[in-house]
């Protein structure tokens, strides 16, 4: 059994974006193809995916590109004119998806998600998919109590347990490092008895970028985060 702790806000930094000429596509994710997340490729340079081969790539625009093998052409072989500016590839990728981005600060109905505060934080007051930086303390995010409420957490297989208090007039935890939040792990958190299943998924450090984050977010079911990219892009 381990014990949480309360710890002081933590802040993720928004990441630095490198130049991206305008027809350079990142990869999002490889399977049966020698690319890994991050990777930048010429989208007018011929790409070639044996069978059975699968890439999901991103452009500077926020178009997202699907690939399945046999493939043997240019993914993107027009130039585009001009790169667009960060926040506006940024809605073109949610509105792509259906993210609804065209109203970022209106508040969603109940079960069509919520507007986080921060991208990188963990809503632990329903259940789905959750997206980390790579190696980013795992900060939750909840309802704040009047008064100090018990928090539980264990992943799925069970192989620990963790308990403690969610600070009164709280609405966030940063986790110890003694808390492992491990990549692609189904954790149950319970918050003063409101159970939600959790899944985490760590983005590879290479994917800088923030277009490329939020389009990876999106792959994985974290919109709700990705939309909070979106806003804090907009400001």
């Amino acid at each position: 059994m381990r014990s949480l702790f309360a710890l002081g806000l933590a802040v993720a930094a928004f990441a630095a974006v490198g130049s991206v000429r305008a027809n350079e596509l990142v990869v999002l994710d490889a399977k049966g193809v020698e690319l890994a997340a991050g990777a930048k490729i010429d989208g007018s340079a011929k790409l070639t995916l044996p069978a059975g081969a699968r890439l999901t790539l991103v452009a500077a625009d926020g178009r997202t590109i699907k690939l399945r093998g046999p493939y043997e052409e240019a993914p993107a072989p027009s130039t585009q004119a001009a790169q667009a500016n960060m926040g506006d590839a940024l809605r073109n990728l949610m509105n792509q998806r259906g993210a609804g981005t065209a109203q970022l600060g209106v508040v969603r109905a109940a079960g069509e998600g919520v507007d986080l505060p921060d991208p990188w934080i963990v809503d632990v007051a329903r259940s789905g998919s959750r997206c980390l930086p790579a190696n980013a303390a795992a900060v939750l995010w909840g309802p704040s109590f009047g008064e100090a409420t018990e928090i539980k957490i264990e992943p799925a297989d069970r192989s620990w347990r963790a308990r403690g208090n969610w600070p009164a007039g709280q609405d966030r935890l940063a986790l110890p490092a003694t808390i492992p939040i491990s990549d692609g792990t189904s954790y149950q958190i319970d918050l003063g008895g409101n159970p939600a299943a959790i899944v985490v998924y760590r983005i590879p450090a290479a994917l800088a970028d923030p277009v490329a984050q939020a389009a990876w977010m999106l792959e994985k079911g974290c919109e709700d985060q990705a939309r909070a990219l979106a806003r804090m892009a907009a400001r």
